[in-house]
């Protein structure tokens, strides 16, 4: 009997010590949940690089069976609940919600504020529009008028032609001002009705001359004008992309691109970008304006051109670091030849020459950009050169993956032509650098040959 009882004792003993080890073994599955979310809380204490947040640009982040590609979402229309009521997060009609539109303007969001202190948990002010110039007019929209907008002397003409053609027939005046000299910027404020409105129009670098402003000085001059006048200071990034310049980091209260080029960025979107700064008062005063112009003017991105330009940003760093790497070598190259390609001037901002070296050196990180121009004494020989070119296209925008060259004088409007007439506009793709510079050679020669 008395063993029977230690055998009993011993077997329970035993039993019990499983029981407490089966109970205590943790399984994979668990391991792998536990592991999970541990790592999302340690990481998101530490923010990501730019190059990261854009290779996931437009992916869901929670959830354990996501898509690795964000979802195109074409419904124009929604189901209402029973009760009437939407919730947040429902979408109501593709002009007001689009979900991939939204997805896109938060990845715009968080690519223009990625270092700006002060603009966690504030509400995403980004906006996409149909083209450029449709988020060019919803940021003149969202002023009252009268309205002065001041323009540097050298932009995108199409900004030029809307103020004129469109605008000036609603209280709306444009000038030009020289935007590398900040004291003129101040001058010209200080002589416009203090009832107007003013927006200080910068582009940075400048189509096609390409002129860096000091976005930070002329940020910092206007300031104490703001107890007298209603300033908005606007910058025109498209040239050189969040990659190289983040105006808003600079101080500026909106950030605007043109997502057809570099953003998108395959030569097939047509589409504009437009950020509002979380942390300037302008800024914040600017808000229930602009989602007026948006939803109520309608000039929405369609979700193909919102989809389309998010499969462009996961890319954007890797491309933009190339072509800018690209230009450079070609330029330097331009430039030690110049003489004998017959070429008269160089303007891109990597070059040590270039009057704003020093500005675009401080203010661009990463590289100078990939558009560069370069002008001939006359047109005939511009246009036997870009003519000769083979493995360069002869056509408008930039930022694709093609290179890109334009006689910007021509398609100017002839009221308002600013670019000398031996002006070629270039914008690097791409393509090996030494495939561009055989085809500069050859096509150098043979414009000599033809223009004697």
């Amino acid at each position: 009997m008395v063993i029977l009882n230690s055998i009993f004792r011993r077997s329970a003993h035993v039993a019990r010590a499983v029981t407490l080890r089966s109970f205590s073994v943790l399984t994979p599955s668990e391991a792998g949940r536990r592991a999970a979310a541990m790592m999302a809380e340690r990481q998101a204490k530490d923010p990501s690089a730019i190059a990261t947040i854009l290779s996931h640009s437009g992916m869901d982040t929670k959830g354990d069976n996501l898509p690795m590609a964000p979802p195109l979402h074409v419904a124009t229309t929604y189901t209402r609940p029973a009760d009437g009521i939407y919730r947040d997060g429902d979408s109501v009609y593709a002009r007001m919600d689009n979900p991939t539109r939204l997805q896109l303007e938060k990845a715009i969001f968080e690519l223009e504020c990625i270092n700006l202190a002060g603009r966690e948990d504030t509400a995403i002010t980004s906006y996409a529009f149909s083209s450029g110039l449709a988020g060019v007019t919803s940021i003149l929209l969202a002023h009252s008028s009268p309205l002065t907008v001041l323009l540097p002397d050298d932009l995108y003409h199409g900004v030029s032609s809307l103020l004129s053609n469109v605008f000036s027939k609603h209280r709306v005046n444009a000038r030009h001002v020289n935007m590398r000299d900040v004291s003129e910027i101040v001058e010209a404020i200080q002589s416009v009705d203090s009832n107007d409105d003013v927006i200080v129009w910068m582009e940075s670098p400048s189509n096609p001359k390409c002129h860096v402003l000091d976005i930070q000085s002329i940020c910092q001059a206007v300031e104490p004008l703001r107890s007298s006048y209603t300033i908005t200071t606007v910058v025109d990034g498209t040239m050189a992309s969040p990659i190289l310049t983040r105006p808003l980091e600079l101080g500026a209260d909106v950030s605007f691109h043109s997502g057809t080029k570099y953003l998108a960025g395959h030569s097939d979107a047509l589409l504009g970008v437009v950020t509002l700064s979380p942390v300037t008062s302008r800024g914040h005063e600017l808000v229930s304006a602009m989602n007026d112009a948006q939803e109520l003017g309608g000039a929405v991105a369609s979700p193909f051109d919102s989809w389309l330009t998010l499969r462009g940003m996961r890319t954007l760093h890797v491309r933009v670091e190339r072509q800018c790497k690209t230009t450079q070598q070609l330029v330097e190259y331009l430039e030690k030849n110049k003489e004998q390609m017959k070429i008269s001037h160089l303007y891109y901002p990597g070059l040590i020459s270039h009057q704003q070296y020093d500005v675009a050196k401080r203010q661009m990180q990463g590289g100078f950009g990939g558009v560069f121009s370069m002008e001939f004494d006359d047109e005939a020989t511009a246009m036997a050169f870009a003519a000769a070119l083979q493995t360069v296209h002869r056509a408008t925008s930039l930022g694709g993956p093609e290179t890109l060259i334009e006689h910007r004088s021509s398609i100017e409007p002839p009221e308002r032509r600013t670019s000398p007439p031996g002006l070629l506009r270039v914008s690097i793709g791409l393509e090996d650098v030494n495939d561009l510079i055989r085809d500069f050679e050859m096509a150098a020669g043979i414009a000599q040959e033809i223009v004697k």
